[in-house]
């Protein structure tokens, strides 16, 4: 069902991001299945599904709303500029300072 509400940047949206928002959602309602990521989990922010769905989860903490503002900045394109937009990193570091939180090194 998010998937009717979200955009993708008219396809230029990597699709790891628009399922990890996907999985988002899913973690966010509280309905996720046995087996779903744990925090800190996965090689990739845009790995996708429940590993992204952490990573972003962990980005709307830094800045309560990211997702929802990230989804509409994808209306029409997308950039990884958007990350350091919202929060003020890029998502590479973005990802690195996740990681280390949750006692991972990349």
């Amino acid at each position: 069902m998010t998937h009717v509400f979200q955009w993708n940047g008219e396809g230029h949206t990597p699709v790891g991001l628009v399922e990890g928002i996907a999985d988002y959602m899913i973690l966010k309602s509280g309905y996720y299945p046995p087996g779903f990521a744990k925090p800190g989990q996965g090689e990739r922010w845009d790995q996708g599904y429940d590993f992204t769905a952490r990573f972003l989860e962990y980005c709307d903490g830094l800045k309560s709303g990211f997702v929802a503002e990230l989804n509409k900045m994808m209306r029409h394109n997308y950039s990884e500029d958007y990350f350091v937009e919202l929060t003020g990193k890029p998502v590479g570091q973005l990802w690195a300072d996740y990681k280390a939180t949750h006692g991972e090194v990349l």
